[in-house]
């Protein structure tokens, strides 16, 4: 699965914020594989807009990360993803959303 900045910084507002110790296990291993290293902050110039208190960065200069997810972890974020689909949030979030279903269908389809 391919992941922009975006896709990563909206990730986590995803998930559930409480668990059980398997889902805070599942949780910190996709928090883990999406991280944001120091060196792409650096390549992106991402920083938080003091003014308007918004993350910035150059997509011009956004790579995506190409991310393999357990079938654990693509069940996690399925789940975490339909716990949100009568929440109102902007489209590029659902976008995301989206992202993810479609990761999921594509290794549904692999495994037919």
């Amino acid at each position: 699965m391919e992941l922009l900045i975006k896709d990563r910084l909206y990730i986590p507002a995803f998930l559930p914020k409480e668990g059980n110790f398997k889902d805070f296990n599942t949780k910190k291993s996709i928090l883990n594989k999406i991280e944001i290293t120091q060196d792409e902050r650096q390549a992106v110039g991402l920083k938080e807009n003091a003014e308007t208190k918004r993350i910035e960065w150059d997509v011009e200069k956004d790579t995506p990360l190409v991310v393999d997810f357990s079938a654990e972890e693509m069940q996690y974020l399925k789940t975490s993803c339909e716990k949100i689909s009568d929440q109102s949030l902007p489209d590029d979030m659902w976008q995301t959303v989206e992202r993810i279903y479609d990761a999921i269908q594509l290794q549904k389809q692999d495994k037919e």
